[in-house]
């Protein structure tokens, strides 16, 4: 097989199955290790594929992570539901980790009818929509601004996040399965893992295009989550894997 035949081979197989292991793929082609390496940075360096841990990843606009003032426009009727939905686990006299995440944001007019709430972030949004209000006393992280995304990250931030307990941690992701919850960076990951290890529970802000979303990293186990709320019901293979999870589900 041509080195041409084999890229086309390659996208064709990650176009149905968005991820897929190196291993596969050279049982699949019947090339070598070095060979499929070798078509594997030729696809990267046209930005057509991921790789990292023997695994390849199709770049698609539902991997992308997208500037974050324009994944604040995207889905925004759902994602204000969604932050609605969840308003429910808001009270008093809570401390709150929240995420980066532009759906995460669309919490700050209902934590603004709060008294006395501590909200603890990586992201540049909510800080920016929690300013001015008096209630709440908002703690942004140190750390690398990463590019584009409106998101604080590395080790600074960690170490930042370590020095806090919450109640409650409000996050998104890129996808969700009955293997877990996955996003596209695991420098995003790492804070939001911080901030998991230290909220009482965790919540997912998840609308339904993420549903069977899988990315290269794994984020948590479902198991991990005392909810997940979204604009839509999942089908039943991952309702029943939620269930199973002992994660409530709230539309």
């Amino acid at each position: 097989m041509f080195k041409n035949e084999r890229l086309n081979r390659i996208m064709t197989i990650l176009e149905h199955k968005k991820v897929v292991s190196t291993t596969d793929l050279e049982k699949t082609l019947f090339v070598s290790n070095s060979t499929l390496r070798r078509d594997l940075m030729t696809l990267e360096r046209l930005d057509k594929v991921h790789r990292s841990f023997g695994y390849v990843e199709l770049v698609k606009a539902d991997n992308l992570e997208l500037p974050y003032l324009f994944r604040g426009q995207e889905r925004a009727p759902e994602k204000h539901r969604i932050a609605a939905t969840a308003s429910v686990f808001l009270g008093d006299n809570q401390a709150i980790f929240i995420d980066s995440s532009s759906t995460a944001s669309f919490l700050a007019p209902f934590l603004a009818k709060l008294n006395h709430v501590i909200v603890i972030t990586n992201g540049l949004r909510i800080a920016v929509e929690l300013d001015g209000l008096p209630s709440i006393k908002t703690f942004v992280t140190g750390g690398r601004l990463r590019n584009g995304a409106g998101s604080i990250i590395g080790d600074d931030a960690i170490g930042f996040l370590n020095n806090f307990r919450a109640n409650l941690f409000f996050m998104s992701c890129v996808g969700l399965t009955n293997d877990g919850v996955f996003m596209s960076s695991q420098e995003q990951s790492s804070v939001k893992r911080a901030m998991m290890q230290h909220a009482e529970k965790t919540i997912l802000l998840c609308d339904h295009s993420k549903y069977n979303v899988k990315s290269y990293y794994r984020l948590c186990h479902e198991d991990e989550l005392e909810a997940v709320v979204s604009d839509a019901r999942p089908d039943q293979p991952l309702a029943t894997s939620l269930e199973k999870a002992g994660v409530e589900v709230l539309v």
